[in-house]
C-alpha cells in the first residue's frame, strides 16, 4: 500500500476586540483562549517530533496577544483583578451576568465550588441577578473572579504550583492568591509566539496567515459575487474593492514576517472563501498556496469522491496561478464535533482508520489528506481539554509506518500539483456559499455602513495608520457572523458596538465627524421563541403523514437551532420536533430537512433518552431503512421490545410514533426529561436539544382540564 501523506492545518483566530476610547480589550476571548488551545496545541505536538503540523495563525490575533505582553489588558482582566471588597454595584452584576461565560459541561460541572456558584445565581435574568447581588457576599465574589480564570487553564500548565493548588483548595481564596493566577495567565501569554518560533525552526510545523482581520475576500472584492451561489438573495449597496483585498493579504504577510522572521508561503483565506478573482489577486502578493473546502472543490470540476479530493491542484485565472488544497469536510469536522463524546483512543483510530480508507480509496499514488479546522474553540467541549485525544492521535501517527505527517509546503515542493482548476467555484467551506455574512436585513445594513464609510477614502495606504486599521478592522468577517438569524450569543450588542466603533474611528482619525447611523444598533433585540409545552390530548394517525390538520393541534413543539458557538457545526437534521400524549400512549414526530437526510447514510440511527424519576428508558429507529418497524426498539434496563411490540412507527413525510406509557414503564404524575441522539455510523452527529432536556409530565384525567384552566 502507498503511504498516506496527512496535512493538519490548525486555524488560529479571534477578531480584532481593540475599544478606541477606552484603550482596552473589550472582551477576553485573546487572553483565554490563549491559556488554553493557543499554547495547549503547539505544546503537546512538541512531545511527538515526528509529527508535522500547519497552524494557521491570524494576524489580527497575534497583534492581540502582542497588546498584553505590552501591559494592555481586557475589561474582564481589569475586573478580576479589581479587589472583590472595592466592587461597585454595576462591576458585580457584570460579573454575575457574564463571568460563567464557557462551555458548563466541562468548566463547571466538575468544579464543585464554581457550579455551586451557578447554582446560587441561578440564571443571567435580571430578576436573578437582583437577587443574587443581595445573597453573594465578598467572598463569592473573589471566588468567582478565580475560578473564571482558572478553568480556563489548558493542560499544558495543568500540573503548575499555582493551579494545582487552587484548584485543590477549591474555595475561600485570597486576594494574593488571585493575583498570582492572573500573572499567570500573562507568562503564558508570553510563551505562545517563541513556541511558535521554536517548532518553526525545528521544522515540525508551517505556519501560514488569514488576510490580516479575516475578511471574506471575494466580498471584499466585490459583494455582488455573492449573486453567484445566492442568486436569489436581497444583497446590500455594492461594495467593490478589490485594492482592500490585496492589502488585507500584503499586510498579513508583513505581519507575519515580522513575527516569524519567515514569509509564509500558504495562506487559508477567511473561511476558505475564495473566487477566481481572487487567485491573482494571492498570486501576486506572493503567496504560494491556499486552501478551501471540498465542495468549492467538487463544484469547481463537476466531480467527487476520495481520488478527486486527496491531490492539490493548479489554480488558475488571467495568467495567473496558485496552488490549492482542500479540505475533507466531514473528518474535519468529527475533530471538532464527534470526537469529543468518544473516548480518545476510539476517536484517534476512528480519524486513522478513516483516513487509511479513504487512501486506498482513492488509488492515488501519493494521497494527500488535508484536515483543516477550529484550533482553538474545540477544546473547550472535551473533558480534559483535548490533552488525551490529541496525544493518543499523535502517538498513533509517529508509530504508523504507513501515515507520514507533513506540512503543507513540503508536500508541494515534492509533489508539485499536475491538475489544474480553470474555473474556480465561488463560495467559502459553509455551504459553499456567502449566505451566514450576507443577504440578510442586519449584515447588508452592516455592509452599507461600510460602503458608506469606505467611500470618503481615495486610498487606504494615504491616509493615517489609525484610520487604515480601523477601516481594514471593520472588513472583518466576524461582525457579520453574529448579524442575521443564524447565530447569537451572550455578546451580541458589544459585537454590534465594537463594528461600529471601528467605523467610527475611521472618521475620527481622518478628523471627521462620524456617520450619524453609527450611533445606533444594527443587532435587533428579537424574542426567543419558547418551547411550546403540551395543552391538550392528542391521538394523531401514524402513518407517516398529516392526515389532517389537528392532528397534532395541541402537541408540544421544539426547533432546533444554531445558538451561543462560534464554530460552525452545520444545519440540523430536524425542521421541528413535536411531542405529545393521551393517556395511554407517548407521541413524538419529527419533520426532517429531506434534502440534508437524502444525503446520509442508511447507517443513521436516531435514540431517544427518556428519564423519569426511577429509570431511564431509550428507543431507536433507523429513519432510512427500508422498513422501519424493522429498526425500532425499546430499551427499558434488561427489558427490550422490538417493532410492533414496542409501539407504532412511520416515515413518510414525516416521522411519526406512538409508544404506549406501559411500555415506558412512567406512572401519571411523574416528570420525564427527554433529548433525542442522531449517530452516523457510529458517531454522534447532533443531539437535540444541544444541551438539557425537554421535559413533560405524564398527564392524568385532570391535564386537559387544567391546562384549560391555565
Amino acid at each position: 500500500m502507498s503511504k498516506l501523506y496527512l496535512a493538519f492545518l490548525w486555524h488560529m483566530h479571534q477578531p480584532f476586540y481593540y475599544d478606541w476610547e477606552k484603550g482596552w480589550l473589550s472582551l477576553p476571548w485573546v487572553r483565554l483562549h490563549a491559556v488554553k488551545a493557543y499554547f495547549d496545541l503547539p505544546f503537546i505536538l512538541s512531545s511527538y517530533p515526528e509529527t508535522k503540523s500547519n497552524f494557521n495563525l491570524v494576524p489580527s490575533l497575534f497583534e492581540q496577544i502582542l497588546y498584553y505582553e505590552e501591559g494592555k489588558q481586557d475589561l474582564f482582566l481589569k475586573l478580576s483583578l479589581k479587589p472583590a471588597a472595592e466592587l461597585d454595584f454595576e462591576e458585580k452584576s457584570f460579573i454575575l451576568k457574564y463571568f460563567f461565560s464557557c462551555h458548563w459541561d466541562t468548566l463547571i460541572y466538575p468544579f464543585p465550588r464554581y457550579h455551586e456558584l451557578l447554582i446560587k445565581r441561578r440564571s443571567d435574568k435580571p430578576q436573578d441577578i437582583e437577587k443574587a447581588l443581595e445573597e453573594f457576599s465578598t467572598q463569592d465574589f473573589l471566588d468567582l473572579q478565580v475560578w473564571f480564570n482558572l478553568t480556563w487553564i489548558g493542560f499544558g500548565h495543568e500540573n503548575h504550583p499555582v493551579v494545582s493548588e487552587l484548584k485543590t483548595k477549591g474555595r475561600h481564596f485570597t486576594e494574593d492568591e488571585k493575583k498570582a493566577l492572573l500573572e499567570l495567565h500573562l507568562e503564558i501569554l508570553k510563551k505562545i509566539i517563541p513556541l511558535y518560533r521554536k517548532l518553526q525552526t525545528k521544522g515540525q510545523i508551517e505556519i501560514t496567515f488569514t488576510p490580516y482581520f479575516h475578511p471574506i475576500l471575494p466580498l471584499i472584492i466585490d459583494t455582488d459575487l455573492a449573486r453567484r451561489n445566492l442568486p436569489q438573495a436581497p444583497l446590500p449597496p455594492r461594495f467593490q474593492h478589490p485594492e482592500d483585498a490585496s492589502l488585507q493579504i500584503k499586510e498579513g504577510i508583513s505581519f507575519h514576517e515580522r513575527l516569524f522572521g519567515v514569509k509564509p508561503k500558504g495562506m487559508w483565506p477567511s473561511e476558505g472563501s475564495v473566487c477566481p478573482e481572487l487567485i491573482p489577486i494571492a498570486a501576486q502578493a506572493g503567496v504560494s498556496w491556499m486552501a478551501s473546502d471540498e465542495e468549492v472543490l467538487y463544484r469547481s470540476l463537476g466531480r467527487s469522491g476520495p481520488q478527486v479530493l486527496l491531490k492539490p491542484y493548479r489554480a488558475l485565472f488571467e495568467e495567473n496561478e496558485v496552488a490549492m488544497i482542500f479540505r475533507h469536510h466531514e473528518l474535519s469536522d468529527r475533530i471538532g464535533f464527534v470526537y469529543r463524546g468518544v473516548s480518545p483512543d476510539e476517536a484517534a483510530d476512528d480519524l486513522i482508520k478513516t483516513a487509511k480508507g479513504l487512501a486506498k480509496a482513492s488509488g492515488l499514488k501519493e494521497p494527500l489528506l488535508v484536515l483543516i479546522l477550529d484550533g482553538e474553540n474545540p477544546w473547550e467541549y472535551y473533558p480534559d481539554g483535548g490533552r488525551d485525544f490529541l496525544g493518543r492521535l499523535f502517538e498513533k501517527i509517529s508509530a504508523d509506518e504507513e501515515i507520514v505527517s507533513v506540512t503543507v509546503s513540503e508536500y508541494l515542493e515534492n509533489f508539485p500539483p499536475q491538475e489544474a482548476i480553470t474555473n474556480l467555484y465561488t463560495g467559502s467551506w459553509i455551504n459553499a456559499n456567502f449566505d451566514i455574512w450576507i443577504g440578510h436585513e442586519e449584515e447588508n445594513r452592516a455592509w452599507e455602513l461600510l460602503a458608506r464609510t469606505r467611500s470618503i477614502i481615495d486610498d487606504p495606504n494615504a491616509i493615517s495608520p489609525e484610520a487604515k486599521k480601523a477601516l481594514l478592522a471593520a472588513e472583518g468577517s466576524d461582525w457579520f457572523w453574529w448579524y442575521g438569524e443564524h447565530f447569537t450569543s451572550l455578546f451580541d450588542t458589544e459585537f454590534d458596538r465594537l463594528f461600529r466603533n471601528h467605523l467610527r474611528q475611521v472618521f475620527l482619525a481622518l478628523g471627521k465627524e462620524p456617520l450619524i447611523d453609527l450611533s445606533f444598533p444594527i443587532k435587533r433585540a428579537k424574542a426567543i421563541e419558547p418551547e411550546e409545552p403540551p395543552v391538550a390530548f392528542i391521538k394523531p394517525v401514524i402513518d407517516g403523514r398529516e392526515t389532517y390538520f389537528f392532528e397534532w393541534i395541541g402537541a408540544g413543539r421544539f426547533v432546533p437551532a444554531t445558538v451561543g458557538e462560534a464554530m460552525y457545526l452545520g444545519e440540523s437534521l430536524i425542521l421541528a420536533l413535536y411531542f405529545g400524549f393521551n393517556l395511554e400512549n407517548f407521541y413524538l414526530r419529527l419533520d426532517f430537512k429531506q434534502k440534508i437526510l437524502d444525503h446520509l447514510s442508511e447507517e443513521v440511527v436516531v435514540k431517544t433518552i427518556l428519564a423519569g424519576g426511577k429509570h431511564k428508558v431509550e428507543i431507536q429507529f433507523k429513519p432510512k431503512a427500508k422498513d422501519i418497524s424493522k429498526t425500532f426498539i425499546l430499551a427499558r434496563g434488561p427489558f427490550r421490545l422490538y417493532g410492533k411490540d414496542a409501539g407504532d412507527i412511520s416515515f413518510q413525510e414525516i416521522l411519526e410514533l406512538a409508544i404506549p406509557f406501559e411500555n415506558l414503564g412512567f406512572v401519571k404524575g411523574e416528570k420525564v426529561n427527554f433529548y433525542l441522539e442522531i449517530f452516523e455510523n457510529g458517531l454522534l452527529r447532533e443531539r437535540i436539544p444541544r444541551s438539557g432536556n425537554l421535559t413533560f409530565t405524564v398527564p392524568d384525567e385532570n391535564f386537559e382540564q387544567v391546562m384549560w384552566s391555565v
